[in-house]
C-alpha cells in the first residue's frame, strides 16, 4: 500500500481529533477566576512542565515530518505489515468519539493537575460517574493515549513512537495527583468510586 494514504488517513485523523476536542472544551469552558495566585498550581508541576517542554518538540517535529518530508525519517521506521496499520487506523478512529464522548460526559466538572487553584474555586462541581465514567475513571486520558498510541503505529516510525510513549508516561504521573484532588474534593464517595471503577484498564466483566 502506497505510502501517501498513510499520511493522508495520518493526517486527517489528528485534524478531527483537534478539531473536535477544541470545540468540546471552548464549549465547556470555565470563567477565569478572579484570584491570580497561580504558585501552588506552578510549584507542583515544575517538573511536568519541564519534562513535557522538552520531549514536545520531538513530538511534534516527528508528526511534522511524517506528513510534510516523510524522506528525512524514514531510515527510523518500523517495518510493520500494513493490515496492522489499518487495524491501528480504525483504533484511532474509534477512539476520537469515545474521548469526545467523555468530555461532554463530564463538561464544566473536568479537572486538571496543572489547574488546581481553578478546580478549588469551582462551586457548582459534581462527581460524574456515568457514561465513560461508569467504566473507567479516566476515560478521557484512555481515549486520548489510545489516539496517540495508535497513530504512532500508524506512522510505523520510531520518531513519532519512541516521544509518543514518554508524553504519555509524563502526563499519566499526573492522574494520581487529580485523584488526590478529587478525594480532597469528595471524599468518601470517590473512594468508593475509585474502589469499583478501574483508574484506565475497563473490567472485563463488571458485577
Amino acid at each position: 500500500m502506497d505510502e501517501l494514504l498513510f499520511r493522508i488517513i495520518f493526517s486527517a485523523l489528528w485534524f478531527v481529533f483537534i478539531a473536535n476536542l477544541t470545540w468540546v472544551r471552548y464549549r465547556a469552558r470555565e470563567p477565569k477566576p478572579k484570584s491570580t495566585n497561580k504558585q501552588p498550581a506552578q510549584s507542583q508541576t515544575r517538573l511536568h512542565s519541564i519534562a513535557l517542554a522538552l520531549f514536545a518538540p520531538f513530538w511534534f517535529g516527528g508528526i511534522i515530518l511524517y506528513i510534510i518530508i516523510p524522506n528525512w525519517i524514514m531510515f527510523l521506521s518500523i517495518p510493520l505489515p500494513n493490515w496492522f496499520r489499518l487495524i491501528m487506523a480504525g483504533l484511532a478512529t474509534v477512539s476520537i468519539p469515545f474521548t469526545i464522548w467523555a468530555y461532554r460526559t463530564i463538561g464544566r466538572n473536568w479537572v486538571h493537575a496543572l489547574e488546581p487553584s481553578n478546580f478549588k474555586q469551582k462551586k457548582t462541581d459534581e462527581l460524574v460517574t456515568k457514561g465513560p465514567y461508569h467504566y473507567v475513571r479516566n476515560p478521557i486520558y484512555l481515549g486520548s493515549f489510545t489516539f496517540i498510541i495508535a497513530l504512532a503505529l500508524l506512522a510505523a516510525n520510531l520518531l513519532l513512537l519512541l516521544p509518543s510513549l514518554v508524553i504519555i508516561t509524563i502526563i499519566y504521573t499526573q492522574i494520581r495527583k487529580e485523584e488526590i484532588m478529587l478525594l480532597e474534593r469528595f471524599g468518601e464517595q470517590y473512594r468508593e468510586y475509585m474502589n469499583r471503577t478501574p483508574r484506565l484498564i475497563p473490567k472485563l466483566k463488571r458485577h
